[in-house]
């Protein structure tokens, strides 16, 4: 069986691609041989274009789609009543969202996951824990401080997600298991060789402990996004991929979305040979990410 592997799509920040990334998804996925659409996170900056953006894609292209929440879908600019437990939730109305819980696929293999969150393990450790709760670096808000209010601070977050997901993996120990979070679960994915500024706001990238618990459990594929990096890494048994298709200033080729999209989807193979065509070794966007916007 066939996986895509494409996040960050990012639909309302590229607005003016918008129906051309589907498109381009859609037809990169049939031209593939692809089975199942699975989107690691940031579909969009609003749940309701999320929601009707994952049917447009699963109508368009006939295929089941799988979805974790992105940092970004939980957002709540286009609903300010509302905070990230409440958009979190609203975005469980799609079926494929792993959110609900695991789901089967086809030669025993189950699919695993959920948004995740951040601990600060990624950041410089020239900070103290306090300043990264503050999420700002000079005059640069990270901007999950004003759009994803949970209403605690962000390790117990993590520790939230972590529990859930570390209870899920081990009902299903020994199984043929697809981890599938929106944030980086391992430190290879975080902006590397980085300046003050990104010592400090890689803290907001991910946890090593989702790395941790993927190798615990004997995950054979660990699939994340939010760096926007088209980036993979084999540690053990387990293949760890970040596959990222970004803003349209991060493309990397001047074709439109059909040509970027069908570069960064990322195929594999579930019992084959593994990858075929995986992205590039080095990042799918300049270095160092220009994330937020």
């Amino acid at each position: 069986m066939k996986i895509g592997i494409l996040a960050d799509i990012h639909l309302d920040l590229n607005g003016p691609w918008r129906d051309g990334i589907i498109e381009g998804l859609c037809r990169a996925a049939e031209r593939r041989g692809v089975e199942v659409m699975v989107i690691p996170g940031d579909v969009s900056s609003s749940f309701e274009l999320t929601l009707r953006s994952l049917e447009a894609i699963q109508e368009r292209s006939g295929l089941r789609c799988l979805f974790v929440p992105g940092n970004h879908d939980i957002w709540n600019q286009s609903h300010p009543e509302m905070d990230a437990w409440q958009t979190y939730e609203a975005l469980k109305a799609f079926p494929g969202n792993l959110a609900n819980g695991p789901l089967s696929l086809e030669g025993g293999w189950t699919a695993v996951g959920d948004l995740g969150w951040y601990d600060y393990s990624f950041g410089s450790r020239g900070h103290a824990g306090e300043e990264f709760g503050r999420m700002q670096y000079g005059e640069r808000i990270w901007q999950d401080r004003l759009y994803a209010p949970w209403g605690g601070p962000a390790p117990e977050i993590h520790g939230f997600f972590y529990r859930k997901l570390e209870g899920q993996l081990r009902a299903l120990r020994g199984g043929k298991i697809l981890l599938v979070t929106h944030v980086l679960p391992r430190a290879e994915f975080t902006v590397q060789n980085p300046g003050p500024m990104w010592g400090y706001l890689n803290a907001f990238l991910g946890s090593a402990a989702y790395g941790e618990l993927a190798l615990a459990y004997g995950v054979r594929y660990a699939l994340c996004g939010h760096v926007h990096y088209r980036r993979r890494v084999k540690v053990e048994a387990t293949a760890f991929i970040c596959s990222c298709l970004g803003y349209t200033s991060e493309w990397k080729g001047s074709g439109g979305p059909l040509e970027e999209v069908a570069a960064a989807l990322t195929v594999v193979e579930l019992d084959g040979d593994g990858e075929q065509s995986p992205p590039e070794a080095g990042p799918g966007c300049p270095s160092p990410w220009p994330y937020p916007r």
